[in-house]
């Protein structure tokens, strides 16, 4: 072989060495995977559920199947953790508070760690997932939020557990409560209450998966100084009483 022939040799297979690369950063796993992320930080729930539409289930435990030594339930639970981690940080690109991410991430860890059915983990945990962290992305991100209100919302989550009222938040921000209610509603779409339940709910949700209290705890550890009152507004938020709620966590999950 002459030395423009091993010149032409070498270079050949630098071109099939990039296009090896190229292929493989196109592959369908970081393509969807872009594409849930641009969703998640965009809060574009639509485009959300149409590209989870497009997963293929069968197709991801080809890819585990083949990149995994381990057996298909680990492979899978090793995946949801990637998934809570890149889905996580999608959502705090969109603007979500400290707070929000690290609920979610944690219930999200504790349901992959302690579940031990595949089937549950794909048909209840996936998908959830993805809208979990979207859904907070549209109600809570606050990248489009003037900078008072931005300093509302990080007081109120600071102080979430204590007693929040329109009052006295207006108090402390030297404004008028009505005009407080008008300006919140104008840039969270939420009223002022609805929001502080909305962020207290999602602490329930995290103290029910710890599963180290009892429900009339959870509901004071949330910042609910009636019982009754959080029961309401948890089953007009999750659709789901919290009874109910704690009877579908599974078994080995709150171990």
């Amino acid at each position: 072989m002459t030395k423009q022939e091993e010149k032409e040799k070498l270079k050949q297979e630098r071109l099939n060495k990039l296009k090896e690369l190229t292929n493989e950063s196109m592959d369908y796993r970081y393509l969807m995977q872009d594409q849930l992320a641009e969703a998640i930080s965009s809060g574009n729930q639509d485009k959300l559920e149409e590209t989870l539409k497009l997963i293929d289930i069968d197709r991801v435990f080809r890819y585990l199947d083949k990149d995994s030594d381990c057996d298909r339930l680990e492979a899978f639970k090793n995946h949801l953790m990637t998934v809570n981690t890149y889905t996580r940080i999608a959502a705090k690109n969109g603007g979500v508070l400290p707070l929000y991410l690290h609920l979610i991430f944690e219930r999200f860890s504790m349901i992959i760690k302690d579940t031990y059915s595949l089937d549950y983990l794909v048909e209840h945990v996936y998908f959830e997932i993805f809208r979990e962290y979207c859904h907070a992305v549209v109600y809570f991100s606050t990248s489009n939020y003037s900078s008072v209100m931005k300093e509302i919302v990080t007081y109120i989550t600071d102080n979430l557990t204590s007693e929040l009222t329109l009052t006295n938040i207006a108090s402390i921000y030297g404004m008028h409560p009505v005009h407080l209610a008008r300006k919140f509603k104008q840039e969270t779409g939420n009223t002022f209450i609805g929001y502080v339940n909305q962020q207290r709910i999602y602490l329930a949700k995290y103290y029910f998966h710890l599963g180290e209290h009892q429900l009339s705890e959870v509901a004071n550890l949330a910042g609910f100084n009636s019982h009754s009152y959080f029961t309401k507004v948890f089953k007009k938020m999750t659709g789901k009483t919290p009874t109910k709620y704690l009877k579908e966590i599974p078994v080995s999950e709150k171990v």
